[in-house]
C-alpha cells in the first residue's frame, strides 16, 4: 500500500504552489503574493515534518541573502517583484544544499525561455508590413517584450522538490 508521508505532503503542496505561479506568470504575466506567501508559509510545516535534520537557519540566510540580491535586481528593472518573492521563498526551500542547482537550472531554464520568446518575436517582426521600424533589431524588439520568468523560476524550484522528495 501506497503512503504519502507529511513531509512528502507538503512538498507535493509546494510544487501545486509553483505549478501555479508558473501559469499565472505564463498568463497574466503576474505571481500572486498569496503564491509567494503560501511557499514561504509551507517550510516551517516541512522543518518540522521531515524525518532528517534540516538546517532552517542556513535555509533562512540563503532566502535573506537571495532577497536582498533581489532588491538589488529590482531597482535596476531587470525582475519583477512577484520574480524576486519567489525566487526567495523558493530560496527558503532549496537552502545552502541545492541553492546554486536551483540557481543554475533557473538561469538554465530562463535562457531557453528568452531565446523562445526572441523566437516568436522574430517571426512575428518578419510577418509583419508596413508601420514597422526598420531599425529595430529582433533584440531589441525582444527587449521590449515581457519575459515570464516565473516559469523558468519554477523549473529550478522543482528541481528543488523533487530532490526533497528523492531524499
Amino acid at each position: 500500500m501506497f503512503h504519502v508521508l507529511p513531509d512528502q505532503l507538503l512538498v507535493f503542496c509546494y510544487l501545486a504552489l509553483l505549478a501555479w505561479a508558473a501559469c499565472s506568470d505564463a498568463i497574466e504575466f503576474e505571481i500572486p503574493n498569496a503564491v509567494n506567501l503560501g511557499i514561504a508559509a509551507l517550510y516551517p510545516l516541512y522543518v518540522f515534518t521531515a524525518p532528517h535534520p534540516v538546517p532552517w537557519l542556513w535555509s533562512v540566510a540563503v532566502a535573506c541573502a537571495t532577497l536582498g540580491a533581489g532588491f538589488g535586481l529590482f531597482a535596476k528593472g531587470y525582475f519583477g517583484g512577484g520574480d524576486i518573492k519567489m525566487i526567495s521563498a523558493a530560496a527558503l526551500w532549496a537552502g545552502p544544499k541545492f541553492i546554486f542547482p536551483m540557481l543554475i537550472v533557473t538561469s538554465i531554464a530562463g535562457g531557453a525561455l528568452a531565446l523562445l520568446f526572441l523566437a516568436f518575436h522574430w517571426m512575428q517582426r518578419r510577418r509583419a508590413t508596413a508601420g514597422v521600424d526598420a531599425s529595430l533589431t529582433a533584440g531589441a524588439y525582444a527587449a521590449r517584450a515581457r519575459l515570464p520568468y516565473g516559469v523558468a523560476i519554477a523549473a529550478g524550484a522543482g528541481l528543488v522538490g523533487l530532490r526533497l522528495l528523492a531524499g
